[in-house]
């Protein structure tokens, strides 16, 4: 399960789908097999997912989630957490369950509708903005398990959201709850 503390939290299944989906266009049915087989080891036929074991809006635990992420980094990549960042990256970018950001592409718009529709997403969590200024919104993740994987996927899914704002800049992690962090902390600067 990959580097992570238990999450008691759950999180709707559009993103264990986009998940599958993206092994799905790196590597098609022998990506696919291969995450599978590693998500389904060690569990007994009825624990046992397939790709059609996952409803979009259905609610699935956060850690089973993270399995995917970390398995789907190692299936597509090299397991060095860069297509964590890619996935995340990717779901911003094709939309999917954000399509309120297509209303408004601003950066700051993005950030405040991120937060009034975070329940839609997790039943956990909360996300805040720390610091906001003209040219910089530092942006706070509490509230989740420790893993590097979902601190990669956030900050691709930061990443593309500036992109699809026509935003030059960069995400850096300033803080992480893998270090001692109380959250996971992201600064978005751009020109």
């Amino acid at each position: 399960m990959g580097n992570h503390m238990f999450a008691e939290g759950n999180i709707k299944g559009t993103h264990i789908l986009n998940v599958i989906e993206f092994v799905k266009s790196k590597r098609g049915k022998i990506g696919l097999d291969a995450l599978f087989q590693r998500i389904n080891s060690g569990k007994s036929k009825p624990e046992q997912v397939t790709e059609n074991s996952f409803v979009e809006k259905e609610w699935y635990p956060y850690d089973l989630y993270l399995e995917f992420l970390s398995t789907a980094d190692d299936v597509t990549g090299t397991g060095d957490l860069t297509r964590c960042f890619e996935m995340g990256y990717q779901t911003i970018k094709n939309l999917g369950h954000l399509s309120y950001l297509t209303r408004s592409p601003n950066l700051h718009d993005f950030v405040e509708g991120a937060i009034n529709n975070w329940n839609r997403i997790y039943d956990f969590g909360r996300l805040e903005i720390a610091k906001e200024s003209e040219n910089e919104i530092v942006i706070q993740y509490h509230g989740f398990p420790k893993s590097k994987a979902k601190c990669e996927y956030f900050r691709g899914s930061l990443t593309g959201t500036m992109e699809l704002c026509g935003l030059k800049g960069g995400v850096v992690e300033t803080a992480c709850n893998t270090e001692g962090a109380a959250w996971c902390e992201y600064t978005l600067t751009w020109k």
